[in-house]
């Protein structure tokens, strides 16, 4: 391998939430961030930007458009032009222009739970109703759209005085790891047209997705990854919310972006990103996507088969611990484990007392699955992407918890 990504870690003392918000001798398998150095080339190029003295107002480089535009192209086999593109502060501030833009106080917002937990939060923060359509998972774990639960979910809704003209989701799913194929997006996006509502379509994690559970028709250029940016026929009823944020670890740098391609829609949520002064961008932002879009692809297809690796071998030590059953996902760097069992053997009443519990007694901090709604109950969500060693020991912790209890 080119790139070395069992080194050591070494992100104490930097600021790091994932680090610095647990006790010292806690390994931290919890928020998704990757404890892997940045690839060396976005670090050269950001090192040289720093030895320019000079971080004054910037202005929006044409290589920032060109090389979304690439990325989609060679990644996603889809074609964009530039003013399909709109420039964002980061995904969960993206998501909440969306729900400002296309919904009022009082209105509903649909979600199918379990989902990446800020969902509930930007929805309730604006003053807007949860409406949750709690999925289902099959013998193999993955989670499925049900679309009479997407009904029932909204009929509820409405008999109590909520509309929910906009519908949150994420592609591919955080945390159960489900990576949608095309029929499905389309049958999806068929809901949404029939009950007249507006999609978004959270897309961070959609480089990381695996051999095994890609669309059923390959788009030229998927790599098994069907972006939403590619059912053009919906593009009246859709947003789509990506960035290089999960692909190359950037999400200190608060940067992504929209593909917008409706007019009508454009002109909704614009207003929105003119209202938050996202005018100029930061000095370093987009010139680390614009670096990672066409300088880093070597350590992300090196990366890819590590992480695959990592999330086999995790998947397979879970389920040799009494009372723990985790499924191998189709995309993200997620583990999403069953634990209900693991509770009660515990004497716990919770998942988030377990949880608390492997952090305080055993030192390994993983996430509550509780956390992602009330679907979630019963479940933990583990981060994979970490070196291998510290990922097994980290693991080995709760194995060595759960045969003491």
């Amino acid at each position: 391998m080119s790139y070395d990504f069992d080194a050591p870690v070494h992100r104490r003392g930097s600021g790091s939430d994932k680090w610095d918000s647990v006790a010292q001798d806690v390994i931290p398998l919890w928020v998704a961030d990757m404890d892997f150095a940045a690839p060396p080339e976005l670090c050269a190029v950001l090192s040289a930007r720093i030895s320019h003295p000079f971080y004054g107002y910037n202005r929006r480089r044409p290589e920032y458009f060109e090389a979304i535009l690439s990325w989609y192209r060679e990644q996603y086999g889809v074609a964009l032009e530039i003013q399909d593109i709109l420039p964002c502060p980061g995904t969960v501030l993206s998501l909440g222009m969306a729900v400002r833009a296309f919904t009022r106080p009082g209105d509903g917002v649909l979600i199918m739970t379990p989902v990446y937990a800020p969902f509930y939060r930007l929805i309730l923060e604006n003053h807007r109703k949860v409406v949750e359509a709690p999925m289902v998972q099959d013998p193999e774990g993955r989670f499925i759209f049900d679309r009479a639960v997407l009904e029932e979910s909204l009929d509820k809704a409405a008999a109590l005085g909520v509309t929910a003209p906009l519908v949150i989701f994420c592609s591919p799913h955080n945390p159960g790891g489900r990576v949608w194929t095309k029929p499905e997006i389309e049958a999806f996006l068929n809901f949404v047209r029939d009950r007249n509502m507006i999609a978004v379509a959270d897309e961070i994690h959609g480089d990381f997705v695996y051999a095994g559970e890609g669309p059923s028709s390959p788009e030229p250029g998927s790599g098994g990854f069907v972006s939403t940016a590619l059912c053009t026929a919906y593009a009246d009823r859709l947003l789509t919310v990506s960035g290089a944020n999960k692909s190359f670890n950037l999400g200190g740098l608060h940067v992504s972006h929209m593909i917008v391609r409706d007019q009508k829609l454009k002109s909704a949520i614009s207003p929105e990103l003119q209202a938050g002064s996202h005018r100029e961008p930061d000095v370093f932002a987009e010139l680390a996507v614009e670096t990672c879009y066409t300088r880093c692809k070597p350590w992300l297809r090196e990366l890819k088969p590590y992480l695959k690796q990592n999330l086999e071998e995790a998947a397979a030590f879970l389920n040799g611990i009494p009372g723990v059953k985790a499924w191998v996902p189709g995309g993200t760097y997620l583990l999403w484990a069953g634990i209900q069992d693991l509770i009660t053997r515990g004497g716990c009443k919770t998942d988030l007392e377990l949880v608390s519990r492997l952090e305080q007694e055993a030192k390994v901090k993983i996430t509550h699955g509780s956390l992602y709604g009330k679907a979630g109950a019963g479940y933990a969500r583990i981060n994979a992407a970490s070196p291998r060693k510290l990922l097994l020991e980290g693991l080995e912790r709760i194995r060595d918890w759960a045969k003491r209890h």
